[in-house]
């Protein structure tokens, strides 16, 4: 809440006290006063119509007071409304920020067992064709890991991007270096 708007409420219930306070102090006299003569009579009507006066103006300060708060109400419920829409979007954005996760996890899955299986391969008698399999088995694991990336990037997610992209560097270089015929250490 804005300080004016705390002021103009502070200031709106002091008046409507005050207001109060006064009726209350009328209403007090009026009630003392006795009414045997003339000139008694004709000061409780003045302070009756002081007292219904300062009631008038009770009432008035209260509708006042209460379309204020009707009008805090209003705000509130946009503040609400817009804390409801931001909610949305952050379970949206977890969702996906776990589905992008949860992919990159299942190519780091992939890829150690690819690494596994190599170490294995390239061991084995036939070494040109073990190269040529790791090489064909390396393409669909840094394709995914270049489309992880992009996909992390245009969607604001640069963390997962940049792990996607150094997991595709490294699948890179390795499918480079079986390429160049080269030992691979895993």
């Amino acid at each position: 809440m804005a300080k004016a708007e705390t002021a103009e409420l502070v200031a709106a219930a002091a008046r409507i006290e005050s207001e109060q306070r006064t009726l209350e102090d009328l209403v007090h006299a009026l009630d003392k006063t006795k009414l045997q003569t003339e000139k008694t009579i004709h000061r409780a009507a003045r302070e009756l119509e002081q007292a219904l006066q300062r009631e008038e103006a009770i009432t008035q300060s209260l509708r006042t007071l209460g379309q204020a708060m009707a009008n805090m109400q209003e705000r509130q419920q946009a503040a609400v409304a817009a804390m409801s829409v931001r909610a949305e979007e952050i379970r949206a954005r977890r969702t996906r920020l776990s589905e992008l996760m949860l992919r990159y996890a299942a190519l780091g899955s992939k890829a150690a067992e690819l690494l596994g299986s190599m170490s294995a391969s390239l061991e084995s008698a036939d070494r040109a064709a073990a190269l040529a399999g790791a090489e064909e088995q390396l393409a669909p694991i840094v394709e995914e890991a270049a489309s992880l990336a992009k996909t992390a990037r245009a969607e604001g997610f640069t963390e997962v991007a940049r792990e996607a992209d150094v997991l595709e560097q490294k699948f890179q270089a390795i499918a480079a270096q079986l390429g160049a015929g080269k030992v691979w250490n895993g």
